[in-house]
């Protein structure tokens, strides 16, 4: 050990590196004149040139849900439409929608959801909807709307600004409801 400390002592102290000061104080870069131009580059736009952000969503989907829409306790599954109107505004987040769906056996599904948005920021626009819906079917006419057998609790994740996918549960009186839609946004 007494050996070692001075070795290290040696070779720490030999092995620094000298450092000297500048030969010169003056600069040998001539100094330009700035330019009264404009940049280009730095060219500021004015509000009116920039592209308005869409101030709704026109959703429009297919999908695929598994639920008990009926009050006969019949366990559809199938694919359907969807229409999905959401009025849009980046400042007020989370936002309302509604949404209007048909499936394979022209039952008619209306639902209004809540939507929050995990990032807003993020190029695939993460959100979390919880929705509550109800199920018409044509004989039933406007007494289907009060059977709450047809009412839905919904909750999804979805993700996507322009191409989107969904996916989601729900539950009702009568049993689960599960689904997954794609579809595209037109934004206005």
């Amino acid at each position: 050990m007494r050996l070692f400390l001075p070795l290290l002592f040696l070779t720490l102290v030999l092995m620094e590196t000298p450092s000297w000061a500048a030969p010169q104080t003056a600069t040998t870069i001539k100094a330009l004149p700035l330019n009264e131009d404009e940049d280009p580059l730095l060219k500021k736009n004015g509000p009116l040139s920039r592209r308005a952000a869409p101030s709704l969503f026109l959703h429009l989907a297919v999908g695929f849900s598994g639920g008990n829409y009926l009050e006969r306790d019949e366990y559809q599954q199938g694919p359907y439409l969807a229409l999905r109107y959401v009025p849009f505004k980046w400042e007020e987040l989370p936002t309302w929608d509604y949404q209007a769906e048909v499936n394979k056996d022209n039952i008619i599904g209306l639902s209004i959801g809540r939507r929050w948005y995990c990032c807003p920021d993020d190029a695939f626009l993460p959100y979390v909807r919880l929705s509550g819906a109800t199920f018409l079917e044509g004989s039933g006419e406007l007494a289907g709307l009060f059977e709450t057998r047809r009412w839905r609790a919904r909750a999804s994740v979805g993700v996507g600004e322009r191409l989107t996918s969904e996916f989601g549960v729900g539950t009702a009186v009568n049993g689960p409801d599960l689904f997954a839609q794609f579809g595209y946004n037109f934004a206005f």
